[in-house]
């Protein structure tokens, strides 16, 4: 009964696309359940309709007619009952047992509520025949078996009661009864075949999202990293600062922090992912030019100091986006501290579309990109790379002498 009562709850509460109570049940179980029980509450109503004007033909010859006009107010009245509970998530299994109790009391008075002419046929025609055949057929639906099949052969039983006699009607129904639990049962497991197969397409989709927010965030680590700690070292191993200069033991504190921070990053996003609502795709804005300006104006110990000419329009962005702007903006800065020989530089921002174009400009010496050694990654990891994680693009244009020109673009 446990399962069956687990079935009730998950079809009763998919009627009208209300959330199911079991979580077991999947999108396609879901589905064929709620047009199921659909199908049955408008062949009930409709067998119901059509017996009753049946019944009401032939209630002149009838061997009882204030029987015959009973049973067809009853069987109307059952049958808008059985509409409502359905529709309104009532437990299926007690729409499925009323059903049957019913036919099984219209099949043992049958003798009472057809014509002579009618009984006798050979093949069930009668008003009753039709509300037995469709009862077999719901209670297939509504039940779960071996309920479904017990139900036909109450009702089969009870219409040999009723109508004593070697007839076809009997058989009919079993067969019905067969054939129609055979045919939910292929539909069902065809449903939870669906389901077994959407719910491992969308884990491996969960999985796949899972290690590419991991590279990712391995990704933004490294570009950190080397915008720190690797650039002090470098500066270290080509002599531009010495161990015991007061200028390393402010950039050996920065980075300190830095590092830090990235442990404390890690733990947030962890809980982040522990306690957010993956449905909630919100996002804060915060304004770009403070953190442009914040980038600008950053310390960069053991190099000489920067003029900016800014050139900032304000807009508010998404907080991940303004962030690697900013990042990119700095690490594009430092470049042209340590590399460009100037000290001037411009940084311009302006809204195009939705999104927005940012430059960061020099008048310096340039490179060549060609020349650049593969393991040089401040351009290509820290600059683009960033851009790129965040669904924006990064362009460099330069040529010895002619100075750097940084473009970067969100989005793409």
């Amino acid at each position: 009964m446990s399962e069956q009562r687990e079935h009730d709850e998950q079809v009763s509460a998919s009627v009208w696309g209300r959330p199911a109570v079991s979580a077991t049940a999947g999108p396609a179980t879901l589905s064929l359940q709620r047009r199921a029980l659909l199908v049955t509450v408008v062949l009930r109503t409709s067998s119901a309709a059509v017996a009753a004007v049946v019944a009401l033909l032939g209630l002149g010859s009838a061997e009882n007619p204030v029987w015959v006009l009973l049973s067809v107010a009853g069987v109307l009245v059952w049958a808008g009952l059985f509409s409502i509970r359905t529709l309104r998530g009532g437990p299926a299994f007690r729409s499925g047992a009323g059903d049957v109790v019913l036919c099984a009391v219209l099949c043992l008075l049958h003798g009472q509520l057809v014509p002579a002419s009618v009984l006798t046929a050979s093949a069930g025609s009668g008003w009753v025949d039709l509300i037995a055949s469709v009862t077999v057929l719901n209670a297939q639906c509504l039940l779960r078996q071996p309920h479904g099949l017990l139900a036909t052969v109450v009702i089969a039983t009870a219409y040999t009661a009723g109508a004593p006699g070697l007839r076809e009607a009997p058989v009919v129904l079993l067969l019905q009864g067969v054939l129609s639990a055979g045919m939910f049962i292929l539909l069902r497991r065809a449903a939870r075949s669906a389901d077994s197969t959407l719910a491992a397409k969308a884990e491996a989709r969960a999985n796949d999202l899972a290690r590419a927010a991991a590279r990712a965030d391995e990704r933004d680590q490294q570009r950190r990293l080397h915008d720190t700690v690797l650039a002090t070292l470098t500066m270290v191993s080509t002599g531009v600062i010495t161990e015991r200069s007061e200028v390393l033991r402010r950039r050996a504190v920065a980075d300190l922090r830095v590092i830090q921070g990235l442990a404390a990053d890690t733990d947030d996003a962890a809980y982040q992912a522990r306690t957010t609502n993956p449905g909630d795709t919100t996002t804060p804005l915060v304004p770009l030019d403070a953190a442009l300006r914040s980038a600008a104006f950053a310390p960069r110990p053991g190099l000489p100091a920067l003029t900016v000419k800014f050139g900032i329009v304000p807009v508010l962005l998404p907080r991940p986006v303004v962030t690697a702007l900013a990042d990119a903006v700095g690490e594009a800065l430092t470049n042209v501290v340590r590399h460009a020989g100037t000290t001037a530089a411009q940084v311009r921002a302006q809204p195009v579309g939705a999104g927005v174009v940012v430059d960061v400009l020099d008048g310096g010496r340039g490179f060549d990109p060609a020349a650049v050694p593969a393991h040089r990654r401040g351009v290509r990891e820290s600059i683009t790379g960033r851009m790129a994680a965040v669904g924006g693009a990064a362009r460099i244009e330069t040529r010895p002498g002619d100075g750097v020109h940084v473009m970067l673009r969100w989005p793409r």
